[in-house]
């Protein structure tokens, strides 16, 4: 065998045996041939492709050199000598100890900088694994360290006993080696790590990683027709092309897949037949850098088998408008309606996966909406663990602007809700706004930003978050730094300002029932109770609207104290504040509450007002916070003030209780009434009795005496049956298909939940006890244009039976086992509890008058604000928005006309008169 056909095996001073010749030459023929072999197997369409057909960066087959021997020892002190020979093709590059810096080690981390940022030196990297590592264990866990810095590993080679690989301008890897004290983690293992700087000199002609990737990425584009379709650029596995075999190619690393991403524009622009690109199988997690893509003519993309963990991470790419995207593979998948998620980034998508999809209209961003883009994580971050929660060091994250990533472990027991609320009420007093929040079927992820205070809360509890509802505590992880912030980025406060100036209208500020709406803000999730949210946004208001807003409305955002409303001093006209529907349980919670001069205030439906004895304590407690008060609950405080509230005997009964009288009496009003009979046991007993005087006679009265007979029959009056017990044995029902047949036999009846006195004398885990005053009317009376009102009261015996099923988890199933009812005629007007509303009307959910609710409440507003215009008595202002049915803009033209008539008299100015 000549000479200069072996470039790997030279033959030494004396060497003349041929039988050597021999072996090495079939030994290097065998390798050729496997080496081509396994070059047309990696290629995507090898068995269609002429064997005769190169790519244009093919290596010359009597260039392939022999790979040297994995099973060899190599010898880190050695100061011979190496020649590292490049089978695709460039340089060799030749290693010298004794030109090269000292070995480093964990025991040796002072490192030369001067010599590490040196562009014409190789570094080499030494991983010792003591042949219990694999190579491929070694790169994921180099790859997975170093996923964002320029990482470029150059002439990997495998030994028995260390691996090595070499290094060039990526200082940044070093140091972070240098900082991790030279150890490398891979899975449970941790290997010890030597670096020798200046290892070997660079030379014009040795490989160039970021050019090498570049032209790999042309060839492809420039052989398309090679690699399956002159259309589409086939990037498939690209860590395995042949022109990449001394480098390390890993496209999870941010730096390379840059590279790609750039080499593909560059290719796309100079081939006008690609519109297709793949890239299946490259472990991509970085999608941002795809938007470089988007001035080209790309309308299919194939993402299959890489590491994209979160379809919302697609947006990045909304301005490539794909027709066809390919996305199986990933984890993105586990995510649930991800198919919806990225539809709604690409409206033109005719196909996704396998799956054919349809149009999506996509939705006129409005004006004061700003579009904001997806935060993309550039750096990993410095990770918070258990062994760093030290509040004194973690004050040096206070002044940064950067974006921080909030990880929390949940192992699948909470959803994202759960998690939300358990947050808020842990850091309720802190600004907190998670953002771009992630679901996993593991654990969630979100970003937040400015949040130190909060962030600092959570290290001094540990990092852990208690979930009361599961009875669990969940661990969370921070970290720090993991992404610079920009001005596309999502504004939660601008968020919460226009939240804010869309619910001002006409000196009202409403905001009732938040919640909802909050929930439709994309990107960011807020808690409407949370005190720091609602602070923030009263202090906007008060900014902005505090010399023009005269009512703020907050019902039914589950307030649970006033800490928020500080900033009430500084709305300097305010005269009505509604908290109705709300969660505040004892008077205290009116705390935080400064000096106002609210004159109207609104506090019925909260907890608190069935703790108090009397009305005059009710009245003395709330004038404590409200000095200048003149009405309340809708009342004007003139001598003794009445109202109706519910009695419990603990306030544990009065969720209960609610949520139990409101679903038995929706119940008895709907067309499902017979499904009354499964609240009862099976031997539930039912007696009634009314004392209605169906001896009356008289032509108009039939009908309604046929009705009052219908109860009547099923009276049980003892007084009545004193001469005949056995009658009153007969009138008791017993069995609930019995009791069923017995209800639904009644007339049709609508029952008017805000005359409703509740009151539970006993609550123990063995028995409930519940009753209910209040009053009812029929809907066939009211049908006619009448209203005829019944009074009631009910008393139900309940006791637990078992285990049923709630939304989310196990609850306890409670069946009726006695039921009382006591029916009695009342009035046309009856007792009207609410401001002589004489019409039945329709009731909501939490027991308040839905139309009382609208009308009442923007009549309320309407007088409010004409008063404060106009300086009118309140019989004025009653009488002019009457007269233009309560148009406020109708009646303000109607006072000016008659005050510039001078047909106002004097006494129409005059305060009301107590």
């Amino acid at each position: 065998m000549d000479e200069d056909n072996s470039p790997l095996v030279k033959a030494e001073p004396g060497d003349d045996s041929d039988q050597q010749s021999d072996e090495t030459e079939s030994c290097i023929k065998d390798m050729l041939q496997e080496m081509q072999s396994k070059e047309r197997v990696k290629r995507p369409q090898a068995a269609t492709v002429p064997a005769s057909i190169a790519p244009a960066t093919a290596v010359p087959e009597q260039s392939t050199p022999q790979e040297h021997d994995e099973n060899s020892f190599y010898n880190v002190h050695s100061d011979k000598p190496q020649s590292l020979k490049m089978c695709t093709g460039e340089l060799d590059i030749v290693l010298e100890p004794k030109l090269a810096g000292p070995v480093y080690n964990a025991a040796n981390l002072t490192l030369d900088r001067a010599l590490l940022n040196r562009a014409d030196m190789w570094h080499q990297v030494i991983v010792h694994h003591g042949n219990g590592c694999t190579r491929q264990k070694i790169l994921e866990a180099l790859f997975g360290s170093y996923s964002y810095c320029d990482f470029f590993p150059v002439a990997y080679r495998r030994h028995a006993n260390a691996d090595f690989f070499l290094l060039r301008m990526c200082s940044q890897v070093l140091l972070k080696m240098f900082e991790e004290g030279l150890q490398l983690k891979a899975g449970s293992m941790t290997l010890p790590i030597s670096v020798r700087l200046g290892a070997a000199r660079f030379h014009t002609g040795q490989i160039f990683p970021r050019q090498t990737i570049t032209k790999a990425v042309q060839e492809r584009c420039d052989n398309a027709a090679q690699y399956g379709d002159i259309a589409v650029l086939n990037l498939d596995s690209f860590a395995e092309h042949a022109s990449l075999r001394e480098l390390c190619v890993y496209l999870g690393n941010r730096a390379q897949f840059e590279v790609v991403c750039s080499a593909i524009a560059q290719a796309m622009d100079g081939n006008a037949c690609i519109s297709r690109l793949r890239l299946a199988n490259n472990d991509i997690s970085h999608m941002s850098l795809l938007a470089a893509l988007k001035d080209t003519k790309l309308i299919s993309l194939d993402l299959r088998g890489n590491r994209i963990k979160h379809p919302s991470s697609l947006r990045l790419l909304k301005d490539i408008p794909l027709v066809e995207l390919y996305v199986e593979g990933n984890n993105l998948t586990d995510v649930p309606d991800y198919e919806k998620i990225i539809r709604s980034f690409f409206p033109n998508l005719l196909k996704l996966d396998s799956n054919l999809t349809q149009t999506v209209t996509t939705k006129a961003v409005r004006d004061d909406a700003e579009e904001e883009e997806e935060v993309e994580i550039t750096s990993p971050g410095t990770v918070i663990t258990e062994a760093d929660l030290n509040p004194g060091a973690f004050q040096k994250y206070n002044i940064t602007p950067h974006w921080h990533k909030v990880t929390v472990h949940h192992n699948g027991v909470c959803n994202k809700q759960d998690i939300l609320d358990g947050l808020f009420h842990l850091l309720g007093k802190h600004a907190f706004y998670p953002c771009y929040y992630k679901t996993y079927s593991k654990q969630d992820e979100f970003l937040v930003q400015n949040c130190f205070e909060a962030l600092l809360f959570l290290v001094k509890q540990k990092l852990k978050l208690p979930i009361p509802a599961y009875n669990t505590v969940l661990k969370l992880a921070l970290a720090m730094n993991v992404a610079e912030a920009s001005d596309t980025d999502v504004q939660p406060l601008r968020k919460l300002e226009r939240f804010v100036n869309k619910r001002f209208k006409l000196g009202c500020l409403d905001l009732c029932s938040m919640q909802d709406e909050l929930n439709e803000c994309k990107v960011v999730d807020f808690c409407a109770k949370s005190p720091s949210t609602l602070a923030y946004m009263l202090e906007f208001a008060a900014r902005k609207y505090g010399n023009s807003c005269l009512v703020l409305r907050l019902r039914n955002n589950d307030l649970r104290n006033c800490a928020a409303l500080e900033s009430l001093s500084k709305f300097y006209k305010l005269v009505s504040l509604d908290l109705r529907c709300n969660a505040l349980s004892k008077i205290s919670d009116l705390q935080g509450i400064p000096w106002n001069n609210i004159t109207e205030l609104f506090l019925d439906n909260n907890p608190l007002c069935g703790t108090m004895r009397s009305s005059v304590e009710y009245v003395r407690k709330v004038r404590q916070y409200f000095g200048m008060l003149q009405q309340l609950d809708g009342r004007t405080l003139l001598g003794n003030f009445t109202y109706c509230q519910n009695y419990l005997c603990t306030p544990e009964a009065y969720k209960f209780a609610e949520s139990f009288v409101k679903h038995y009496f929706a119940l008895f009003d709907s067309f499902q009434r017979g499904d009354l009979q499964e609240l009862y046991h099976p031997k539930a007993q039912f007696s009634m009795t009314c004392d209605f005087d169906i001896e009356r006679s008289g032509q108009q009265l039939d009908a309604q005496l046929d009705r009052q007979v219908s109860y009547a029959q099923h009276s049980r009056n003892l007084l009545q049956f004193k001469d005949s017990l056995d009658r009153a044995v007969s009138k008791l029902i017993v069995g609930n298909e019995r009791i069923g047949y017995v209800l639904t036999s009644f007339p049709k009846t609508e029952f008017d939940f805000c005359s409703f006195r509740i009151d539970v004398p006993v609550f123990t885990p063995e028995r409930v006890m519940i009753t209910v005053h209040g009053r009812m009317h029929e809907d066939e009376v009211s049908a006619l244009g009448q209203v005829s009102y019944i009074g009631f009261t009910r008393t139900w015996y309940l006791q637990p039976c078992g285990m049923g099923t709630n939304l989310f988890h196990d609850a306890i199933e409670y069946k009726i086992h006695n039921d009382m009812l006591h029916m009695y005629s009342m009035t046309v007007e009856g007792n009207d509890a609410f401001g002589g509303r004489n019409e039945a009307t329709p009731v909501a959910e939490n027991g308040m008058d839905t139309s009382m609710q609208s009308d009442d409440s923007d009549r309320e507003n309407a007088m409010i604000v004409f008063k404060e215009l106009t300086q009118l008595n309140r019989a004025w202002c009653k009488r002019c928005l009457e007269e233009s049915s309560w148009n406020l803009k109708v009646a303000l033209n109607i006072f000016l006309k008659l005050y510039e008539s001078k047909r106002i008299p004097k006494i129409a100015f005059k305060d009301d008169i107590p």
